[in-house]
């Protein structure tokens, strides 16, 4: 009898033993990190662009994707699910450097960007308008070229002689405005970055084969840009 009890009681010592074990053993994933929150800063939730004019297929913004409290964005590899509720107003795909890129064509309209990360779902809605000139005036000296750029966003204009000491006189569509300005002309270049100008003049003379007039052009309500170029090549 006291061997039995002797047994009973070390099998009971041996079960007790065994399950304290079990209940200080951390469960498990309880010390794994929580999975990272990834979101979309609120300028790309909503966006408006304008369509691709005449001479262009197809204009593309990438979306800003970050990790929650960091800079960092996402692996290519967790992004899943990359889809557009119109792929004919806009359509995203993951280019080779692990961002997404969507294009938008020249169909207006709204399409919503979605994607996952984990268990997190992200959206992007984009609003495309149609093409329209954003200047309301660009001279050189008596020429006018404003009309070139009413479903175009570059025009390349030929002449046999130079344009010699002429005026340059652009002005902006209303609701636009130039946001940066490039020119070169013959051996000389002027250059202006980060403005917001309703108009611009200057004075140039317009002699090598490779001159132009480049214009980015921002609009302030639907927060777009356009980037318009005329080349003025001497034959």
């Amino acid at each position: 009898m006291k061997k039995t009890l002797k047994k009973i009681n070390s099998l009971l010592l041996a079960c007790a033993i065994l399950l304290a074990g079990m209940l200080i053993v951390p469960q498990a994933g309880s010390s794994a990190k929580a999975a990272a929150k990834y979101y979309l800063p609120n300028s790309y939730r909503k966006m408006v662009f304008y369509s691709a004019a005449d001479d262009l297929p197809a204009t593309y913004v990438t979306l800003k994707v970050y990790q929650k409290g960091s800079a960092r964005k996402p692996k290519a590899s967790s992004i899943k699910s990359l889809a557009s509720s119109d792929s004919s107003i806009a359509r995203p795909y993951i280019d080779r450097y692990g961002d997404i890129r969507v294009y938008f064509f020249k169909k207006a309209g709204s399409a919503t960007i979605s994607f996952r990360i984990g268990a997190q779902t992200l959206r992007s809605k984009i609003t495309v308008k149609e093409y329209s000139n954003p200047l309301s005036r660009f001279k050189i000296g008596r020429k006018n070229f404003l009309s070139r750029f009413s479903s175009s966003t570059e025009y390349n204009y030929f002449h046999e002689d130079a344009i010699n000491n002429q005026n340059v006189s652009i002005k902006a569509a209303k609701g636009w405005k130039i946001s940066s300005m490039k020119m070169k002309y013959g051996s000389g270049t002027f250059e202006i970055g980060s403005c917001s100008k309703s108009s611009f003049s200057k004075r140039v003379t317009f002699a090598g084969n490779a001159d132009y007039i480049t214009l980015t052009m921002y609009h302030a309500k639907t927060k777009s840009y356009v980037t318009l170029t005329l080349n003025c090549i001497k034959e």
